[in-house]
């Protein structure tokens, strides 16, 4: 690892990266352009152009791209490490890895995944095209995608009752969270008696608060009290079969629609896929017409069952 590197990365994150240069043509050309200017890095034959480089970060992951635009520095650690991953292909070349088989049996497969990704690319390319009356009968066809229900942002302080406990438990329970309703009323503070009270571990760290949900979500008696309640308002004890429950509602949110405007890009990304992977579906059919292909899945059982056999029994 060269020194002022700041972030450093492991042997994991090498191999991963040399599977990217690879697979996305980082490795340079012996052919690239001689303007001494353009020449980013150069490894014996091997030159890496400062245009190949920025070009081809674009066609990285969406998480690696956006790791590269946080930290600027991080291309320099990309660029040293396609000079670490080049030199060190370069001594596997000189030591005759790259004729052995099993190494070229690798070689090929990444070469066949790259030729499907290229070929499928230029073969959709211009192919397929959303018009925005489709994007809009889509839109109308499934609004409940789009749509969110009612919620609510509540909080809660549980008494709780164990399972099976007798009326007495039940009594008791009540009797404490009718207390603790005074002591609210009285203007102390909800999260405070949430954090010394509440028995639902859950949300007692926080306050007793349970965030936003949806109806659906809770036992229908707490549900039922919490979505009737308004902004700021207290609820009685509330019996559940966990307990008493007394609940404040700190805010709530109507249902609503998402406009066409608002997903639109989404729609058009969605419809875009759906056709793409259509006309791949139909291509890899006229090519299985093309190309003999077999397959035996037979063997695949068969070699579940030996390992099964071969696992030591507990």
């Amino acid at each position: 690892m060269r020194p002022g590197n700041s972030c450093s990365f492991t042997i994991k994150m090498f191999l991963t990266l040399a599977g990217f240069f690879l697979i996305f043509g980082l490795y340079g050309s012996t052919f690239a352009s001689e303007k001494k200017e353009n020449i980013l890095a150069q490894v014996g034959p091997y030159k890496l152009t400062l245009e190949k480089f920025e070009n081809q970060i674009q066609s990285l992951p969406p998480q690696l791209q956006m790791a590269l635009l946080r930290n600027p520095h991080l291309k320099e650690q990309f660029l040293d490490r396609w000079v670490d991953i080049t030199l060190i292909a370069q001594e596997a070349r000189d030591r005759k890895l790259d004729q052995d088989p099993e190494v070229q049996a690798k070689i090929e497969d990444i070469m066949n995944a790259v030729l499907a990704q290229e070929f499928l690319h230029r073969e959709m390319e211009g192919k397929v095209r959303i018009a925005d009356d489709e994007i809009e009968t889509y839109y109308k066809g499934h609004k409940d995608e789009f749509t969110s229900p009612e919620s609510v942002k509540a909080s809660h302080i549980l008494l709780k009752v164990p399972e099976g406990a007798d009326d007495k438990a039940w009594e008791e329970a009540e009797s404490k969270a009718e207390d603790i309703k005074k002591k609210l009323e009285n203007g102390e503070d909800f999260a405070k008696l949430a954090k010394k009270y509440s028995d639902d571990p859950g949300s007692r760290d926080k306050g007793g608060d349970l965030g936003f949900f949806t109806k659906g979500r809770m036992v229908p008696e707490f549900e039922s009290a919490a979505f009737s309640l308004k902004p700021g308002e207290l609820s009685d004890p509330v019996k559940t079969k966990f307990g008493y429950h007394i609940i404040e509602v700190k805010e709530k949110k109507a249902a609503s629609t998402k406009t066409l405007q608002a997903v639109q890009a989404q729609i058009r990304q969605r419809l875009q896929k759906e056709k793409q992977q259509q006309l791949q579906d139909e291509l890899i059919k006229k090519l299985k017409v093309k190309y003999p292909v077999k397959v035996n899945k037979d063997l695949l059982a068969e070699n579940k069952s030996q390992e099964d056999a071969a696992q030591p029994k507990k």
